[in-house]
């Protein structure tokens, strides 16, 4: 066996690339300044957490001022939830109160998890930090629509339009999935939303209070995964909040963002010196900031080559594993063509995955069975998702590619994944 492992695991995590590192390694040392303090030092972090803001606003197409850093995904897409929730149940309190409604303390606590007054719509196949609060706020009293994908892993945005109601404040609907890589027509599903949006509008408007001029449904997606591979410009999109990771596109842990469309009501869920627009008071972490921008920069460089790469490694990889597997039954999980250019989800029923797993790692091969965010979970809840039962579920490996990918690797992956195959 060769001493190189073969990492393909990259919706887990990317390597950090050495590029991005680079600019980070000064804020470690001579320029640790804090962004908040006034003198040389603070100003020259400054300058440097709002030169990496205007560069990702720029990115995506958006206002320096609508981007938020964060500590990653998780903590972007709990803000975004439990941010607008909480928002919103706050005007609606202030517009009581504006309107002269005499309500009591119990009513007003009462009033934030009124299922009568919220609801939300999202998928049955979103990440963990995205249904876990919404979760979280179902028990408190939220009404929740799960809208069920098709068999191909695809969200139609007609059902999206469908479960929507007059009470619907929040929609969140992932760009791209982590387990099965399927890409969700997020434009189509923000027509839908505004056309929702102008009937309400037209029914209900209420020019008297202008705390109430935002409209909802808020629209979300998840876009920890889509950088690398896919546009992520907020007028095509049509989104009003957006998550990103920087770890998941070969960026540092620990730093993410969350773009937050002008006028989007939000409130913050942590309290203290008002940084990052008062919605996440804590002393910015520069040198991350720094390189979560340079690395999104790169992936917005590479986005074209890359894809056409690794999707051209893909397909040579799904096309021999089908043809040199030798078993009756082998199924990719998710739509073949809307998908991310780097993962192949591949169920093999029978097998126990997880050993396989273990006996590719200790060839050199790195890859997974499910969401790494879910090792407590007997099989991938998306999988099931996507129908067949627990045994398609069960039986999963996931593949995801990355910059250092070469076909010599998929040869000797499927090599070694046949022979594993035929000795279970």
């Amino acid at each position: 066996m060769s001493n190189k492992r073969i990492y393909l695991d990259c919706a887990a995590t990317t390597p950090l690339d050495q590029r991005v590192l680079k600019v980070m390694l000064p804020y470690f040392g001579k320029k640790f300044g804090n962004p908040s303090s006034i003198h040389a030092e603070g100003v020259d972090a400054k300058k440097a957490l709002e030169a990496a803001r205007k560069s990702v606003g720029g990115i995506l197409r958006a206002r320096a001022d609508e981007m938020i850093f964060t500590s990653g995904g998780t903590e972007s897409n709990n803000l975004a939830i439990h941010g607008v929730l909480n928002a919103i149940t706050d005007i609606r309190r202030l517009d009581a109160n504006k309107r002269g409604l005499n309500i009591s303390v119990h009513q007003r606590s009462h009033q934030r998890a009124s299922a009568e007054k919220l609801h939300m719509v999202t998928t049955n196949i979103e990440h963990s930090s995205v249904l876990e609060p919404i979760r979280a706020l179902e028990r408190r009293g939220v009404a929740v629509t799960y809208v069920p994908i098709e068999p191909n892993g695809i969200v139609d945005p007609k059902k999206i339009a469908a479960a929507l109601r007059p009470e619907t404040v929040l929609v969140s609907v992932g760009y791209a999935n982590n387990e099965i890589g399927t890409i969700q027509p997020i434009s189509k599903i923000a027509r839908e939303i505004r056309i929702f949006r102008n009937r309400l509008k037209a029914q209900i408007t209420n020019p008297k209070f202008k705390l109430s001029n935002f409209q909802t449904p808020i629209f979300h997606t998840d876009a920890c995964q889509a950088p690398l591979y896919l546009d992520c410009n907020m007028d095509k999109l049509g989104v009003d909040l957006l998550t990103l990771d920087g770890h998941k596109m070969y960026g540092p842990k620990g730093v993410g963002a969350l773009y937050i469309r002008h006028g989007t009501p939000i409130a913050p869920m942590l309290f203290g010196g008002g940084q990052e627009s008062s919605l996440r008071s804590t002393t910015e972490n520069v040198a991350a900031i720094v390189g979560f921008a340079r690395a999104l920069e790169m992936a917005a460089s590479k986005r074209d080559k890359e894809s056409a790469r690794l999707t051209k490694l893909r397909d040579f990889c799904h096309s021999n594993i089908l043809e040199n597997v030798g078993m009756t039954e082998v199924i990719i999980n998710g739509d073949m063509k809307e998908r991310l250019p780097n993962n192949l989800n591949l169920s093999f029923p029978g097998i126990d995955t997880e050993m396989l797993l273990l006996r590719l790692d200790a060839l050199g091969i790195a890859c997974s069975t499910k969401s790494s965010c879910l090792r407590d979970e007997p099989g991938s809840y998306v999988v099931l998702a996507l129908g067949g039962g627990e045994a398609r579920a069960k039986s999963t490996l996931r593949f995801s590619f990355g910059r250092e990918t070469t076909k010599k690797d998929i040869d000797y992956l499927i090599i070694q994944l046949v022979r594993v195959i035929q000795q279970s």
